[in-house]
């Protein structure tokens, strides 16, 4: 089963109504699978999540989240559905400062009308994978750039999403925070089966994926992906050059 199909996506400059910021763009995530797009800043990446997450609406094509049209259903039935399937890892963190990271992990389950006390056990094995068990009582203020980041993953995955989208994670943290962020996106991945679909303009961060797709002038052609054991930063560089973005 495919989590998230993209189909014919585009969407206009909401400025001009005629320049195209994303055009044509088809793809699938499937159970398990993490993929990541790479794209130069600017390119439209931010859109494509915001599209995939139904928190905007396309000027043409369809989104299918867990098999249903995004662009076919109400306001509140799109939002429900979306706190269901889907976390969220934002490059700023986002994290409420007057809340714990534990607070901060709760919300999601509070926002679904859950009682975090019942999930005593998954809220443990969260914090344990993402290295945060002595963080738990702390607040934003008092925690790393990499710490924060780390909550951030571990807040996404405490409603048990089945996908979560991943937009450029390492963008605001130092080179060997980012890394760090990137291997334990991995352990995630591996861990809790979760599906995670991830943009970045970073060669290095993208072949942490099982299968890299490349959006430049807006368009994404799956035909240049690449996945496979040698995939890494050498071989996603030079399919850059490739493609000449």
């Amino acid at each position: 089963m495919h989590l998230l199909e993209v189909r014919g996506l585009g969407i206009r400059n909401p400025e001009t109504g005629t320049e195209w910021i994303l055009k044509d763009v088809g793809f699938e995530v499937g159970e398990g699978e993490f993929v990541t797009i790479m794209g130069p800043s600017g390119s439209g990446k931010t859109t494509l999540l915001h599209l995939c997450a139904g928190l905007e609406s396309p000027s043409e094509g369809s989104v299918f989240l867990a098999g249903k049209d995004l662009a076919a259903m109400k306001d509140r039935d799109r939002t429900l559905l979306r706190r269901k399937w889907i976390g969220f890892v934002f490059q700023f963190f986002h994290l409420l400062p007057d809340l714990t990271v534990r607070e901060n992990l709760e919300l999601p389950l509070r926002l679904q009308g859950e009682d975090p006390a019942v999930h005593e056990g998954r809220i443990e094995e969260i914090l344990d994978a993402l290295e945060l068990g002595d963080l738990r009582d702390r607040q934003p203020h008092g925690l790393s750039g990499g710490e924060m980041q780390r909550a951030s993953i571990a807040r996404a995955l405490a409603g048990r999403p089945p996908l979560v989208l991943a937009d450029e994670p390492t963008g605001n943290l130092a080179s060997r925070a980012g890394e760090e962020t990137m291997r334990l996106f991995r352990e995630v991945h591996r861990r809790f089966g979760t599906s995670i679909l991830l943009v970045t303009h970073n060669p290095r961060d993208a072949a942490f994926g099982d299968r890299v797709l490349f959006l430049f002038d807006g368009r994404l052609d799956p035909a240049h992906a690449l996945e496979g054991p040698d995939l890494d930063a050498a071989s996603v560089f030079a399919r850059l050059e490739e493609l000449g973005i």
